[in-house]
């Protein structure tokens, strides 16, 4: 069967949501301005080059026998899982990685989620395939680095969240986003509150009613308001800061020359947005002489 366009995907969301009575909107954020209407693809095109390897990771957390326990996320792994391998993911420890409170697989603690990011872009090359499927909670606290609009940092909330703390935006984008390099393709399937913005990518579309039915304009992915100079200045501080860690160890593990060519991909996608484009021109330029000195 064909694969459904991201559209006809997030219509179809849309209505299951609504029939069981879910106020939850889904929504799609990206790194360049996709084209709603064309089909989804899992997997890089082999007819581009590049490696056509795939990594997949995929955590559930039920928070089993805590106030905030949930029933389903389990089942959501098992049944992601099947269908990433029937779009050509490979099921094996090197491809593969799954994190479940379950007691048969590693647990989803803070430690272990972060190991888990540091694992699924290890090695990543141009044309592989990444894949990260999160169900869980969700949740949002007090913005401590200045780059939210809204005051508020997204949070992913690992098992041991009550002596651990939960995992901001601003980690997950350092840890997922700034470190692939050119041409490595990474769909995440957040299954949880306040996913939406959880990667604070360049662009967004929400599937509302309004959205979705608007005859006088077709859906089409639109700049996301919190993606802003504020919070590239932000990420090109904790950049700084990185690097000069970096330099007096006198080591590179490859973080960041990753961000580098993130930050050159923000300017080719950007294009003409000058939200976008200025500020991530300005920080690679604060990276070539930085790093030339």
């Amino acid at each position: 069967t064909s694969m459904p366009s991201f559209v006809e995907l997030l219509e179809s969301m849309h209505k299951i949501l609504g029939k069981q009575g879910f106020e939850q909107l889904p929504q799609l954020s990206a790194s360049r301005r996709l084209d709603l209407h064309s089909s989804m693809k899992f997997l890089k095109d082999p007819t581009m080059g590049g490696s056509g390897r795939t990594k997949a990771l995929l955590i559930g957390i039920n928070y089993a026998g805590s106030s905030a326990e949930l029933r389903g996320c389990h089942n959501d792994v098992h049944k992601m899982r099947k269908y990433i391998c029937s779009q050509g993911f490979l099921d094996n420890n090197e491809c593969m990685k799954i994190l479940m409170d379950d007691g048969a697989h590693a647990s989803p603690t803070m430690q272990n989620m972060l190991a888990a990011f540091e694992w699924l872009h290890q090695g990543a090359q141009p044309g592989d395939s990444l894949f990260f499927h999160y169900s869980g909670h969700g949740g949002n606290v007090k913005d401590d680095s200045g780059d939210e609009a809204d005051g508020r940092d997204e949070t992913l909330i690992p098992v041991d969240y009550e002596t651990a703390g939960q995992i901001r935006d601003d980690t997950i984008y350092a840890k997922l986003i700034t470190v692939l390099p050119k041409d490595c393709q990474m769909i995440s399937v957040m299954d949880c509150c306040h996913s939406g913005s959880v990667f604070d990518l360049p662009y967004m579309f929400v599937a509302s009613e309004g959205n979705l039915s608007n005859e006088d304009q077709p859906p089409q992915m639109i700049l996301n308001p919190q993606f802003d100079i504020e919070m590239v200045i932000a990420i090109g501080k904790k950049f700084m800061e990185f690097f000069q860690e970096v330099r007096n160890a006198k080591r590179d593990d490859g973080g960041i020359m990753g961000i580098a060519k993130s930050l050159l991909g923000l300017v080719k996608n950007g294009g003409t947005d000058p939200k976008i484009a200025v500020p991530a021109a300005l920080l690679v330029l604060l990276f070539k002489m930085v790093s030339n000195k």
